[in-house]
């Protein structure tokens, strides 16, 4: 059991983790589960080219997803996005080693700060993330896609150790 980046040729894995992903909890993306099918390889592709994508892995296969992307406005941060765990598997500690390693990820970056934008009303996953340090900040957006209100946290990216606390 581990988390690995993924590197080309798994196309196929993130295409099924993301698949899950929106089926399982389809408000909690800024995709839809129709745009992610009708994904080309080339668009699986991009994942592992544009930023830095992982998995957790179990001997059953993979269980979980992260992936860290440079932030297009604030060249000293990245975001964290794309968040999931099979449900069977939360509790386990996986989204820890997800996000400990895109955090680490954005320190080798020379990122100084992760942030991610969460719905309002995901409590346990806004409780995830301020148990591993983010905080809110205030600002946030209404998603157009699914009304609800996506609120913004950032965690200070200490690079000498690049590991949020409690993992």
């Amino acid at each position: 059991m581990s988390v690995r980046r993924i590197v080309p040729g798994d196309e196929a894995i993130v295409r099924s983790l993301r698949i899950a992903a929106l089926t399982d909890a389809p408000a909690a993306f800024n995709s839809t589960l129709e745009h992610e099918l009708a994904q080309d390889t080339e668009g699986w592709r991009r994942w592992i080219t544009d930023g830095a994508t992982f998995v957790f892995e179990r001997p059953d296969g993979p269980h979980g997803i992260a992936a860290g992307f440079v932030h297009d406005r604030e060249p000293n941060a990245i975001y964290l996005m794309s968040m999931w765990v099979r449900p069977e598997s939360r509790g386990a500690g996986i989204a820890d080693a997800l996000a400990a390693s895109v955090i680490a990820w954005g320190g080798e970056q020379g990122a100084t700060v992760a942030v991610l934008h969460v719905g309002e009303h995901n409590d346990r996953a806004r409780r995830f993330y301020e148990r591993l340090g983010f905080r809110a900040t205030g600002d946030g957006f209404v998603s157009e896609r699914t009304g609800i209100r996506e609120i913004e946290m950032r965690y200070a990216i200490d690079r000498a150790r690049a590991a949020p606390a409690g993992v």
